[in-house]
């Protein structure tokens, strides 16, 4: 599955899925929406989508809502429900977490690295004018829980995280190794407990066959 967005407003995603398009249209992980018929995460399809002018990110989610009521006719009503968090949180010392330079553009780099025998790769993420809810789409699917914001930090950042797993966490993307990155490198108080999250509870969706 390919799933982005291009210069100039244009949205293209490849054989992806209703449930994928639906989750980053409005900015939820899977375990936030219940409910829709079966085909919903199996059924593939190639999406290409033209916004106004030089669209931002958040003018191309609604882009495509807009796609998604129209031709799969999405309906749906949100709900609160409690689940398991991520609570990030300050420290006694400032966050690890600096100001984008001047005319840097979003991005996210993952530069990987081969230990000594080259079995276990580390992973060093490089993130520019990235926010807490970017944190969020990037890393919650990793972790299973969604992650909130209680630093009182708002806006944009540049930061630098380096995974590092072992013979007894060889994945870089272990969720054990993610938090400590987050705790120790950046400076933040990570916290597992269970809080109120948002649900989209899907009340209605029609396939749409292929060529339409």
């Amino acid at each position: 599955m390919f799933q982005f967005t291009l210069p100039g407003g244009r949205f293209a995603a490849r054989a992806t899925t209703v449930e994928l398009l639906m989750e980053w249209a409005y900015g939820i992980m899977p375990w936030q929406h219940s409910g829709g018929p079966g085909w919903l995460g199996d059924d593939r399809y190639d999406i290409v989508a033209k916004a106004a002018g030089n669209a931002t990110d958040d003018e191309m989610k609604r882009m495509l809502q807009t796609l998604l009521v129209e031709r799969f006719k999405l309906k749906f009503h949100r709900e609160s429900r409690e689940a398991p968090v991520l609570i990030l949180a300050a420290g006694k010392t400032p966050p690890k977490l600096y100001p984008p330079k001047e005319g840097e553009s979003r991005s996210l780099k993952l530069i990987p690295s081969g230990g000594e025998d080259k079995k276990i790769v580390s992973w060093r993420v490089i993130a520019t004018r990235y926010s807490f809810d970017h944190l969020n789409q990037t890393f919650a699917r990793q972790l299973g829980r969604t992650i909130v914001n209680q630093t009182g930090l708002e806006g944009d950042f540049d930061f630098t995280l380096d995974f590092l797993p072992d013979e007894e966490r060889p994945n870089p993307l272990d969720p054990a190794i993610i938090m400590s990155a987050m705790r120790d490198q950046l400076g933040l108080v990570v916290k597992a407990q269970r809080g109120p999250v948002d649900f989209l509870v899907i009340d209605g969706l029609e396939k749409v066959a292929a060529g339409n």
